[in-house]
């Protein structure tokens, strides 16, 4: 049983008949007093009755729309409904507040190729950028076919290409100075679980003792948000000690805290001391370094995509050109001078 069936719940009049009830609490600001509605399902049959509610609650969830609505609203649901629900929420705040001045009057039928290279153009920013902005606008027009407040979304091309990923990572020696470096301890302990866990920043920020166990020298970094996945990480000996003198310090739940309180963002700490250091770098690279440094010490491509939470695809993709023998099996069947096996002769 859902919680809306606590809510909403059948009664069956003297009369036989089936209704779907509630209950409204007093609200004495609005001069309300408590109330319980009542609607009639029409039917005597319990079986129908029940299909009645569902759809009953299923309709008050989808609060319908204004017919050939227009791309401001539809900006405005999918956030309320669904970006509350991510961690991008304050990505999407941004994305939707630089949407809404181009496209915000327009209806989803006026969205064609030609105006999406025009947004291009009017934007002047990168082609990622205009590529996070437009998937944004994107997966609102989706949300909304989903919901039946449009009857199909446009089908459209990107305007740019995407870039190519930047292959930024950082040596044994630039990581160890940041660590020495770290004036918090909190950044410090940030900084080596990330090389060596290559855990996402989210995932370490949202890190309990509760996840750590440091006499099995595990850490189960528990489900992620939407399909990023995350794995249960061996502690090295490295991470165990850091995360010993962590444990005898610690103020509250979280690992990464600040005066016992959760840390949510690392990421202007960790600008500033990499500006100090003379070095090029986000709190997103230390996996990436994390990454790198596996695929050159030759660990196998299905292994680091476990400890990833990516598919091998992807991180061969990524990282395989770091491997000392990426693709030497295969060079080594070209060549000259001599006949290679198999090869037709003329």
């Amino acid at each position: 049983m859902s919680k809306d069936d606590d809510i909403y719940k059948l009664w069956q009049h003297p009369n036989g008949l089936w209704y779907v009830t509630w209950t409204e609490p007093a609200d004495s600001t609005l001069g309300k007093r408590a109330r319980s509605p009542r609607v009639s399902t029409a039917t005597t049959d319990r079986k129908i009755a029940e299909q009645y509610r569902a759809q009953f609650i299923a309709e008050l969830k989808n609060v319908p729309l204004p017919d050939d609505p227009i791309i401001n609203i539809l900006l405005d649901r999918y956030r309320d409904e669904h970006a509350v629900n991510t961690r991008s929420l304050p990505t999407i705040d941004f994305h939707i507040k630089t949407l809404k001045p181009f496209f915000g009057n327009l209806q989803p039928r006026h969205v064609t190729n030609n105006l999406l290279k025009e947004y291009a153009g009017v934007r002047g920013v990168s082609p990622g950028t205009i590529l996070r902005e437009l998937g944004t606008l994107k997966a609102a027009l989706h949300y909304a076919e989903g919901n039946r407040w449009i009857n199909e979304q446009p089908r459209f091309i990107m305007p740019v290409s995407q870039p190519p990923p930047r292959d930024l990572w950082l040596t044994y020696e630039q990581v160890a100075t940041l660590i020495e470096a770290a004036k918090s301890e909190h950044l410090r302990l940030f900084i080596q679980i990330a090389v060596c866990t290559a855990a996402r920043s989210g995932a370490i920020l949202d890190l309990t003792w509760e996840q750590v166990n440091l006499e099995t020298r595990l850490i189960d970094f528990g489900r992620g948000w939407g399909n990023k996945r995350r794995a249960i990480v061996p502690i090295n000996d490295e991470l165990h000690a850091a995360l010993t003198r962590a444990a005898e310090l610690r103020q509250s739940a979280y690992v990464i805290e600040y005066h016992g309180e959760k840390v949510k963002s690392v990421k202007s700490a960790f600008r500033r001391l990499c500006k100090d250091q003379g070095i090029k770098a986000s709190p997103h690279v230390l996996r990436h370094t994390a990454a790198t440094w596996l695929v050159m010490a030759k660990v196998p491509l299905a292994e680091v995509a476990r400890l990833l939470g990516d598919s091998e695809k992807t991180v061969e993709k990524v990282y395989g050109k770091h491997a000392p023998d990426y693709l030497r099996n295969a060079v080594n069947s070209l060549g000259f001078g001599r006949p290679k096996p198999g090869i037709l002769q003329l």
